[in-house]
């Protein structure tokens, strides 16, 4: 079983049913309403687990009335949480609304710049690069880029994984995105795969349309280029050119985690041993599920249940010279016996 370490966020995520998500309205009536777990990492390692890896989360919770409830999810899913972090005060929240056309508007508490975090920074950072060194990738989520004290985290695990040639990935936020910072840069360099939307990719290259920017993000030497765009599809980018992978025409229900199930089926798969189109396939099989459910892993269990009955499509036989190339490092133990388990 291969072993992916995934850094980001963790938040209670309160979804909400509406007719337009954008309404003007001061007092809106909700025809739904559904509190789960969420954040960008999360979402990526419940649905990594469900496809069969084993997932490592590299987060942070709170000490509020949430607690328990992230923690409790988090295990359903079977996502591996020794390397939690715990600090004071409110867990991260994230209100959702949600429009009948599956478009979103999040009203986002992303915890305290400065959190008094309870946990021995120098053991834990010697842990999470320990981890990083026995894993076979490394996923890092933008919203962590977007402060110094997550951003350290983060750059030091870049730095660990490409001592060790470890594959990084990397799911931008439109934030970071917007406003560019120097870890994002560095994350950039060290990347092999990134995974920016639409905007995203163009708010960072100043590029009018999708694809002229997923060029200009291949130009800085990026070796995969992936950029989503809803129920358009998905353009890659790679030596060999550009691709499009299309989206099946469904109705989407909720948006919210698309993004982050696709980045995970794309990892899946590229760790078995696909090339990246397939790869790409296989991932948008995943977000395919996710928007067809309202919450942000919810389809984590659907996921889970295909795979499990070999209903996953689009198999195909993986490609022998990508399997190689993403299987020479040496294969290291993946059920958790050599972490720390304290959070």
């Amino acid at each position: 079983m291969s072993t992916v370490v995934a850094m980001g966020d963790t938040l209670g995520e309160l979804t909400l049913q509406v007719s337009d998500a954008w309404h003007r309205s001061p007092d809106i009536a909700a025809s739904a309403c559904l509190m789960g777990v969420g954040g960008s990492a999360a979402n990526f390692c419940a649905v990594s687990a469900a496809l069969g890896l084993h997932s490592v989360l590299v987060s942070e919770m709170g000490d509020d009335v949430l607690t328990d409830f992230l923690a409790s999810d988090l295990s359903r899913h079977g996502v591996d949480t020794s390397l939690m972090r715990s600090r004071k005060g409110a867990n991260s929240l994230c209100v959702i609304t949600v429009g009948d056309d599956g478009d979103r508007r999040f009203l986002s508490y992303r915890g305290p710049d400065d959190s008094d975090s309870n946990y021995d920074k120098a053991g834990y950072l010697e842990r999470l690069i320990a981890r990083v060194r026995t894993a076979d990738w490394l996923h890092i989520s933008g919203f962590w880029l977007q402060r110094e004290t997550t951003a350290d985290l983060v750059l030091a695990a870049v730095s660990a994984a490409q001592e060790s040639h470890l594959p990084i990935s990397l799911d931008p936020s439109p934030l970071i995105m917007d406003d560019p910072n120097e870890s994002l840069w560095k994350v950039l360099k060290a990347a092999r795969v990134v995974f920016p939307n639409a905007y995203e990719a163009c708010a960072l290259t100043k590029a009018a349309d999708s694809a002229t920017a997923a060029r200009a993000l291949s130009s800085l030497g990026i070796p995969i280029v992936v950029v989503t765009d809803g129920a358009s599809g998905s353009l890659l980018v790679t030596e060999s050119g550009m691709d499009e992978v299309h989206a099946p025409a469904i109705r989407a229900l909720d948006t919210t985690g698309a993004g982050d199930a696709l980045a995970a089926g794309f990892v899946a798969a590229y760790l078995n041993g696909h090339d990246p189109r397939e790869a790409l396939i296989q991932g948008t099989d995943a977000a395919t599920v996710a928007v067809s459910m309202i919450g942000g892993h919810t389809a984590a269990d659907e996921i889970r249940r295909l795979r499990g009955v070999s209903a996953w499509t689009h198999q195909r036989e993986p490609d022998p010279e990508n399997l190689t190339q993403t299987q020479s490092r040496p294969q290291h133990s993946s059920n958790g016996e050599d972490d720390h388990a304290d959070q």
